[in-house]
């Protein structure tokens, strides 16, 4: 089994290291980008997901079992932020590729993995969580559930007023608000005139 498949290296020197393992998931995430501007959106989602087996850190009950055995109790606070960035960036590349690929649901699920249960003024990465909130918005939108996408948009909006995706997802939900409205309107006049 290659190094590239499996993320312990077992027997491998050159996974030994925290660099290297920095290195590897940062060599994967270029092979993503490749793939997605490629279009080729299913392979892009494969490397992106090597990524996250690169950069998993054991929390709650894994980390107390594993006490300082653990790798990430090993893992300097820079070495630990980069990790959890790479993490986030991952995922919100999957959110992309699902979202290009029209999987409305797997796209707001993996933007949901970048948002966190943190507070939103403390996320460790706001410019990724802006990122996922926009990207939800509009995964929402695209699946016309038009409540959601205002709430996910807004949020975004919130935290950085200037993001072009939020502001444009926000735009189309205009739009298709004024549609919609029109459309209960008409359907109203019908059925009054009917009565």
């Amino acid at each position: 089994m290659s190094d590239e498949s499996h993320p312990s290296g077992a027997g491998s020197s050159e996974l030994s290291t925290h660099a290297s393992l920095l290195k590897k998931a940062e060599e994967l995430k270029e092979k993503g980008n490749a793939l997605f501007r490629a279009k080729e959106y299913k392979k892009a989602i494969t490397r992106y997901s090597k990524i996250r087996a690169y950069t998993w850190q054991p929390d709650g009950e894994a980390a107390q079992y594993a006490g300082n055995r653990s790798q990430s109790a090993q893992f300097t606070d820079e070495e630990k932020a980069s990790l959890v960035r790479l993490d986030q960036t991952a995922n919100g590349n999957i959110a992309q590729c699902y979202l290009s690929l029209g999987d409305h649901r797997k796209c707001r699920e993996y933007c949901v993995k970048v948002i966190g249960k943190t507070d939103y003024k403390s996320h460790p990465n706001p410019d990724l969580l802006v990122k996922a909130l926009a990207r939800a918005g509009q995964a929402a939108l695209q699946a016309n559930d038009l409540d959601a996408s205002k709430d996910w948009v807004l949020k975004a909006l919130d935290l950085d007023a200037k993001c072009g995706l939020a502001r444009t997802t926000y735009r189309q939900l205009q739009e298709k608000y004024k549609a919609h409205n029109a459309q209960q309107r008409k359907q109203m006049a019908a059925a009054f005139q009917a009565a």
